[in-house]
């Protein structure tokens, strides 16, 4: 009994070590991935000739026309009075001569006489009338100037006689005092004259149709013997002072 028991029990353990597999199963190998190459593409630049990029470009057929920077005025035909202001009523101060230039730095309103620099004196200005003359320029860009203030300018005074010599019991005696009172325009001037007694005339008018100059005479009545000086002054349109000396001697 015990000996068929071992047998059965040895060949249990033959056909079980039969089905038992020897070598234990190998893990099936991760396939390696395949890598895609990147391949970047670098573009060439296309060169361009200057032709090409010209020709689309429209050039001027004529070239434009440039304006003086600076207007210039001349005389047309015969010489033109440079005048202190835009009328013929202001005093003449220049002139523009044929074959010269003047150069034009405004105008007045309405464009019928131009601001000029003197042709007669660059240090000043005065005024062209647009008939006598042809411009060169753009006066449209020039800047518009007013009149000028009108003013007395000067005043030129004279006695007569400078000297005098009388006899002693001659007095009172009298003397002549003229003076030359200039405007640059048109202007009603108050003027009087003053000694160095400390005598004063009455305020009085000269009425001046244009600028220019005109004489102006008074009497002084003189007492005695003595060095004088007169004054002659104007009060409008603006003060203005003109002065001269004379002398009075006598004889016993």
């Amino acid at each position: 009994m015990n000996r068929r028991f071992w047998i059965i029990t040895l060949l249990i353990a033959v056909v079980s070590s039969c089905n038992y597999p020897g070598t234990p199963p190998q893990p099936t190998p991760l396939s390696t991935p395949t890598t895609n190459a990147i391949t970047q593409t670098i573009s060439t630049p296309t060169t361009v000739s200057i032709e090409t990029l010209l020709a689309d470009v429209v050039l001027p057929t004529e070239p434009p026309t440039s304006t003086p920077a600076i207007t210039l005025a001349s005389a047309r035909e015969q010489p033109v009075n440079c005048r202190f202001g835009p009328d013929v009523s202001y005093t003449i101060i220049g002139a523009l001569n044929p074959g010269r230039q003047a150069e034009v730095i405004g105008k007045n309103i309405d464009i019928t006489w131009l601001f000029v620099r003197n042709p007669s004196d660059p240090s000043t200005s005065c005024w062209l009338s647009v008939d006598y003359i042809n411009v060169q320029g753009d006066v449209e860009r020039l800047p518009v100037v007013g009149p000028p203030e009108i003013v007395v300018t000067s005043v030129n005074v004279r006695v007569e006689p400078q000297a005098m010599n009388v006899a002693c019991d001659a007095f009172p005696q009298s003397v002549i005092i003229s003076a030359d009172i200039t405007t640059n325009g048109p202007s009603i001037v108050t003027w009087q004259w003053e000694s160095s007694t400390g005598q004063k005339s009455v305020e009085k008018q000269l009425l001046f149709e244009s600028g220019g100059t005109k004489t102006v005479q008074d009497y002084y009545q003189v007492n005695r013997v003595a060095d004088y000086s007169i004054q002659v002054r104007t009060i409008l349109p603006n003060t203005m002072m003109g002065e001269a000396n004379f002398k009075v001697i006598c004889t016993p």
